[in-house]
């Protein structure tokens, strides 16, 4: 049940409408996934392409999954296929779609949260403190200088997408320490561990 059109569609509420078009093997005729993704939604989803694609330019990809917005994405290394499941109600569908499909589309979609995020009023100084965070110990010597910067520049996106959500959510202890002038080096440190919790998620030892 590979998917014979892969779309998604950035709204402007922030959400997206993201649609599949399959030919089930039981069934005759092309059958339809359609989901709305709240903006929230969007954004994981983002991460989600982000971090698969990262891991797959390692070499080093792993299973994962994601469950959003009534829809369900699993990747099996062991498959090129991302596998969605659309559940609505009792209504269950499922088909998958070629990971290089997948990822090209939501190329477009990273860029469009990223414009979005940069809007934000905590953007500049995070921006400031990711540049500021070296990257993981010793990454130019397991992957080359070119290599490693291509990679610390992916991990500061992927950070930065996080970071904005978190600073601007109400509330929130991060927002208040990078507001704060006696509080920058509280946010530096929260930046610097973020950014090193995704390098040790994302990036294997042997890469």
């Amino acid at each position: 049940m590979s998917a014979q059109i892969f779309s998604i569609d950035a709204r402007e509420d922030g959400g997206a409408k993201l649609a599949l078009n399959f030919k089930h093997d039981a069934h005759s005729g092309i059958r339809r996934i359609s989901c709305d993704l709240s903006p929230d939604g969007l954004l994981q989803l983002v991460l989600y392409a982000e971090a698969l694609s990262l891991r797959q330019h390692l070499g080093h990809p792993a299973a994962s999954r994601l469950s959003v917005d009534g829809l369900e994405l699993s990747c099996d290394p062991a498959t090129p296929d991302l596998h969605v499941t659309r559940q609505a109600g009792y209504a269950r569908q499922t088909a998958s779609i070629p990971l290089e499909f997948f990822q090209a589309e939501m190329a477009g979609m990273t860029e469009i949260c990223m414009s979005r995020a940069e809007v934000s009023k905590h953007a500049p100084v995070l921006k400031q403190l990711l540049a500021e965070c070296v990257g993981p110990e010793k990454l130019d010597q397991r992957l080359g200088q070119d290599e490693a910067d291509l990679v610390l520049h992916q991990l500061r996106e992927i950070a930065f997408l996080l970071l904005v959500r978190e600073a601007s959510a109400r509330g929130s202890a991060l927002g208040r320490k990078l507001r704060g002038k006696k509080t920058q080096d509280q946010a530096r440190e929260a930046v610097r561990v973020i950014l090193l919790e995704l390098a040790t998620e994302l990036v294997p030892v042997s890469a």
